[in-house]
């Protein structure tokens, strides 16, 4: 039979690609860790990736090479989330999950209740009426102080009369916070006024109107609020108004000011339990929802000499100047 030495050629190329494929493969599901910590992500942002990358770090430094991820990411879609958390659910090769903000932390309560979920970016809070008291949940908050976020809005601020609350009547923790504020900004002096997005999609139309109404625009830790900064941030600064928010990391993104958490220091507090669970040394009804907190305040430079607004002494020790990115 005669051979055909070109056709002979590409089927052995073939071959070996198909082997180093198989290998890779082979060698990437053949993992001698202890542990496997599946990660559900709701949604990618600023935030949620630092809280997902402090927990990683934190986890690999204490376990080291023990210890392997499967991350996996909602892309905000309630469906998918829930999709994910019944997979997390169903393979025996996961030994914990860490669920990163509210709808994921939602998703996995729902349908785990034997593995140990690990939490972070959730505002769990008595006067919010969130409160988990399932006994495999541990990890850390992300509710902020909004008595010490309003007092610093009014030293920043003091010609401030009307606030409105940008926040998405989606999220539990959004509705619940905006209505903390609410309460805070009245017993502040201040006006509060509510803006409720329902999707992404509403963001533009409601802020613009928002806008022409208010001094100052708030919003809480909310993951719609996050995914859309730069627009609302762009909105604020044609209309000249200051924009506060409760995620520090997104002061660098056009927001004025912020007094919120540091996420991806609520990533390591979460991986701390996460490791105390994993060695035996914890059950994780025995660990308290710890809270990352920070008492600094952050303010953006190049917003603030725009606005013209000059930092008052009552608050200028806590500080921290952010340059836009």
């Amino acid at each position: 039979m005669k051979i055909n030495h070109r056709v002979f050629w590409v089927v052995a190329a073939c071959a070996v690609v198909l082997f180093i494929v198989i290998n890779r493969s082979a060698h990437y599901s053949s993992s001698n860790a202890k542990w496997t910590i599946g990660i559900l992500q709701t949604a990618s942002h600023p935030a949620l990736d630092a809280a997902r990358d402090g927990f990683i770090a934190q986890v690999k430094k204490e376990l080291g090479k023990d210890v392997d991820f499967e991350i996996r990411n909602g892309l905000g879609s309630i469906n998918s989330i829930y999709a994910l958390a019944q997979q997390f659910h169903a393979k025996s090769s996961i030994t914990g999950i860490f669920a990163i903000a509210t709808p994921a932390a939602q998703a996995m309560i729902s349908v785990e209740k034997e593995k140990p979920i690990f939490i972070a970016a959730v505002s769990v809070s008595p006067e919010l009426g969130i409160v988990f008291e399932e006994s495999n949940i541990c990890g850390a908050s992300d509710m902020i102080n909004v008595k010490a976020e309003i007092k610093a809005l009014k030293a920043l601020l003091p010609d401030a009369k009307i606030v409105g609350i940008v926040f998405s009547s989606a999220e539990t923790n959004s509705v619940a916070m905006s209505k903390v504020m609410i309460t805070e900004l009245e017993a502040a002096g201040l006006e509060p006024y509510s803006v409720g997005i329902a999707s992404e999609a509403d963001m533009e139309p409601a802020v613009m109107s928002a806008l022409r109404k208010v001094d100052v625009l708030l919003a809480p830790t909310d993951n719609t609020v996050a995914n859309t900064i730069t627009l609302i941030a762009d909105l604020a600064d044609r209309a000249h108004k200051p924009l506060i928010v409760s995620d520090n990391m997104l002061v660098k993104y056009g927001a004025l000011m912020a007094r919120g958490v540091d996420y991806y220091a609520s990533g390591v507090l979460a991986g701390i339990s996460a490791v105390q669970v994993l060695t035996g040394s914890k059950k994780p009804f025995e660990l308290p929802i710890v809270q990352a907190e920070s008492k600094y305040i952050y303010i953006n430079k190049q917003v603030m000499e725009k606005l013209g607004i000059t930092i008052p002494a009552s608050i200028k020790s806590d500080v921290v100047l952010v340059d836009s990115e």
